[in-house]
């Protein structure tokens, strides 16, 4: 089954639906990787979702799905409905989107048709000043790394320098706080970060899925289209079993309550925790809030 997890060049055109959703070495998220820049920056941590396909399971359950959403978006996820209001810019309805980096050195680039004369004129109305790059436009809206809170165009929107510069051009949208982040993610060049040992181990781990974190500490987590969620670290198989059978550390609630019917296999040299899709009246994700509280630690 193919589907359009991530916009790529094959062939010399530009295309959706090049990945097959039953292999990880040929996974959206994988093929997202390499299509960024490998940088010190670019390597830390990487976060990676499929705005388009969270969007058809929030329209089949929202609560169940809720925590899927935004993942790809980077920083500005809290401010996607107000920034996409105002750029005419439906973010949920992109293909796929990756988002690099840790703030402020971040960039994001998100994949898919939309209506870049509309996103142009809207740019062009906020005062930002843009100039032709080849087949795209780039936008400078501040200075690099420059908030401004007073005067800045985005000013009562979003309070953040993710905005700073923009790419538009058909198929992807881009954005970051410095200009050195847009060619991050727009000029990956012959160093991807699919060819990173750590991050593309990871990715191949988690397979295909439609919202992911990988961090340069060899430990991620996402989450597949059926609702499979998934943790890769690096580890000791029996020690991460053992730590499963008891509490995690940041509420010190039973692993086996937050995540049941965890199933612990190794892939290579990681370790791969599995959890089935949880009952119908559970929310998806919750492998994500394990990361961001950094219970991931409390498994090696």
């Amino acid at each position: 089954m193919l589907k359009p997890a991530v916009i790529l060049l094959c062939a010399g055109l530009v295309l959706a639906g090049c990945s097959n959703d039953d292999a990880g070495d040929e996974s959206g998220l994988l093929s997202a990787l390499g299509q960024v820049r490998a940088t010190p920056e670019t390597r830390k941590a990487v976060e990676y979702g499929e705005p388009a396909a969270v969007r058809a399971l929030l329209a089949e359950d929202r609560d169940r799905y809720q925590l899927l959403q935004g993942f790809g978006y980077g920083t500005i996820a809290s401010y996607a409905i107000v920034v996409g209001e105002t750029l005419s810019l439906h973010l949920d309805e992109f293909d796929s989107a990756i988002s690099v980096g840790q703030p402020p050195k971040q960039a994001t680039v998100l994949w898919g048709k939309y209506d870049v004369a509309a996103v142009d004129g809207k740019l062009r109305g906020l005062g930002i000043d843009g100039r032709a790059a080849d087949d795209a436009t780039r936008w400078r809206a501040a200075d690099d790394y420059e908030i401004d809170l007073a005067n800045g165009p985005f000013a009562d929107l979003a309070p953040t320098p993710q905005l700073n510069d923009i790419l538009t051009r058909d198929w992807s949208f881009a954005f970051a706080p410095a200009a050195a982040g847009i060619d991050w993610v727009t000029d990956a060049g012959d160093e991807t970060l699919a060819g990173d040992d750590v991050l593309a181990s990871l990715a191949r781990c988690l397979g295909d899925v439609v919202a992911a974190q990988l961090q340069a500490t060899r430990q991620a987590v996402g989450v597949r289209e059926d609702g499979t969620q998934l943790i890769c670290l690096d580890g000791d198989r029996a020690r991460v079993s053992d730590a499963l059978d008891g509490d995690m550390p940041s509420t010190a609630r039973p692993w086996h309550d937050v995540l049941p019917g965890a199933e612990v296999t190794e892939d290579g040299d990681l370790v791969r925790v599995t959890v089935p899709p949880p009952p119908d009246d559970t929310p998806v994700g919750q492998v994500m809030r394990v990361m961001q509280n950094g219970d991931l630690d409390g498994l090696r």
